[in-house]
Parts: C-alpha cells; sequence; structure tokens
C-alpha cells in the first residue's frame, strides 16, 4: 500500500494538491498511449497536425482498458490519502484528455496567453442545474509533460479559499453563467467577496510538469485548469474523479469542511507543529455521520 509522509499530507492540506511518480508501471503508460494513439483521429506524430488542434476535453474514441488498469493502480494510493473503506472504487475508464499546442506555438511572435481556473462539477449546469460533488480529483501523465507543455495548473490553498466560501454559499450558486464554475474574488476582508471580479484572477497559478506516470491528486474543492501549451507535443492525461461512498448525504457539510470526511487527514496541520484541521476521534471523521 503506497504511503505518504507527514510533510506530504501538510503539503496537500496546505496546498490542495499533490504529485507522485511512483504509482505506475511503464508498461502500463505504454499500453495507454497506444490505445491514445489509435483511437484519435489527429496524427500525433504529425507536428503540423497537432499544433493548433485544440483541447479535446474527453477522447472518447480511445479503448478504455488500460484506463481501467489505471484507475485501479492508483486507488489505493487514493485510499490511503483519504482513508480505508471510505471511497466508492473507480469505475470502468477515465476522462481520456489532450491538449494539443497552441496555433501560436511555432511563430516568431507569441500572442497573448493566459490560463482561467474553475471547479469541477457543474458541467452542463445551465440545461441540468446539479452539482456532481466527488472527494479527490486523480490526473496521470501518459507522457511526459514537459513545463509549458499543457500541464495540469492548479491554484495552490484555492481550496481553503472555497471552503470558506461555501460557508455561507450553496454549492449551486457558480453552477452556471455568468459565474461559470468559478469562485468570485476575494474581498478586503475574510468571508467578504467582490462579485465583479474572479478569484483565479488574484492568486498565481502553479502549472505542473513530470513524467510520464506523474500522478496529481488535488481537492474536489481546488481551482485548476489545462495549462498553456505552448510546446511541441500534445498533452496526453487520464483524470478520475472518487467520491466516498456517502458523498450524496454529505456533498453540502463537506464543502466548507475541508476534511472532516477524510479519516486519514485526522490530525494534519497545515504547517509542522500548527493546530490539526480535523482532530483525531472526531466523530464525523471517523464515520461521517
Amino acid at each position: 500500500m503506497p504511503e505518504f509522509s507527514a510533510r506530504e499530507r501538510r503539503e496537500f492540506a496546505r496546498n490542495g494538491f499533490l504529485a507522485r511518480d511512483d504509482l505506475l508501471s511503464d508498461d502500463l503508460l505504454a499500453e495507454a498511449r497506444e490505445a491514445i494513439n489509435a483511437g484519435t483521429e489527429v496524427d500525433l506524430d504529425d507536428p503540423e497536425a497537432v499544433v493548433g488542434a485544440g483541447y479535446d476535453v474527453d477522447a472518447d474514441g480511445v479503448d478504455q482498458a488500460p484506463f481501467t488498469d489505471i484507475a485501479a493502480a492508483v486507488f489505493p494510493a487514493a485510499q490511503t490519502l483519504v482513508g480505508e473503506d471510505v471511497l466508492a472504487p473507480p469505475g470502468e475508464g477515465m476522462q481520456v484528455a489532450l491538449n494539443f499546442p497552441d496555433g501560436d506555438a511555432g511563430e516568431q511572435f507569441l500572442g497573448p496567453q493566459a490560463v482561467t481556473g474553475h471547479l469541477d462539477g457543474y458541467a452542463n449546469f445551465d440545461e441540468n442545474p446539479e452539482v456532481s460533488s466527488f472527494t479527490l480529483g486523480v490526473a496521470v501523465y501518459v507522457n511526459d509533460v514537459r513545463p509549458r507543455s499543457g500541464g495540469f495548473t492548479v491554484w495552490p490553498g484555492s481550496h481553503r479559499v472555497a471552503a470558506k466560501y461555501f460557508e455561507d454559499h450553496a454549492l449551486e450558486t457558480v453552477g452556471g453563467k455568468p459565474a461559470n464554475s468559478q469562485l468570485p474574488a476575494v474581498g478586503e476582508q475574510a468571508g467578504e467577496w467582490d462579485y465583479d471580479d474572479l478569484l483565479w484572477d488574484q492568486y498565481e497559478p502553479y502549472e505542473i510538469s513530470g513524467q510520464a506516470g506523474t500522478v496529481v491528486f488535488w481537492h474536489s474543492k481546488l481551482t485548476h485548469n489545462a495549462g498553456i501549451n505552448v510546446g511541441e507535443d500534445v498533452r496526453m492525461a487520464a483524470i478520475t474523479r472518487l467520491a466516498r461512498e456517502d458523498q450524496a448525504e454529505i456533498e453540502r457539510d463537506d464543502a466548507e469542511h475541508l476534511f472532516e470526511y477524510w479519516p486519514a487527514m485526522a490530525e494534519v496541520p497545515l504547517v509542522e507543529g500548527g493546530d490539526p484541521l480535523v482532530e483525531a476521534g472526531n466523530p464525523v471523521a471517523e464515520g461521517g455521520d
């Protein structure tokens, strides 16, 4: 069973994400790359074809067999991070997200580049106003992702801002237009909000680069997005979102109490020597009641 050090747990509590590169075999990653190459209409070996091909958020022509195996391989680490016998097992397959190089990548003059952030769980909210909440997101790099090559991009610590926001706002308030799954900007004091601006525009994003097999775990309330790709290769990532067995019952309380429902994060402070976010023996953390 994979383990996480006390420092790694503090970093996850503080930043809302954690990356590991020791959870997947090279053979399994090679199978996944072959499946993507075989199931994608774009010739991924043709530089002219991949530049400017956009972002395929869910490549549905890809054989899902190796991705079912990848999800199963990373699930034990997810259980270790959240708590044993808490998460529902992953289903079949994963979301295969292909981030192609920007059309300006090979131009002498590089046009303006910017990345915006969002929360997951609000897809098609305007047509179906329901929130699909979850506990832990997992993004897997299927190929090497160099800096500025479309890596998973996060706003460190933004999950802590989200918890404050959801103390007095319903989950639905960031769904649909005009919010578009984006948190408002922070006001002058904690608990005050600037609804004319957005959180992702206030905080510095951080792009995660890494070799094939890099696994990024992120808290469900962390603002994130696919990064800017001005590299030469398509970024191949596989994504799954894991939820507690009782997620529907606790989703609203869970949104404002970041780790109350993560038994393995009990007694973890934000910094060494600090007060824990959740006390050991908390009945909510142990049983979800």
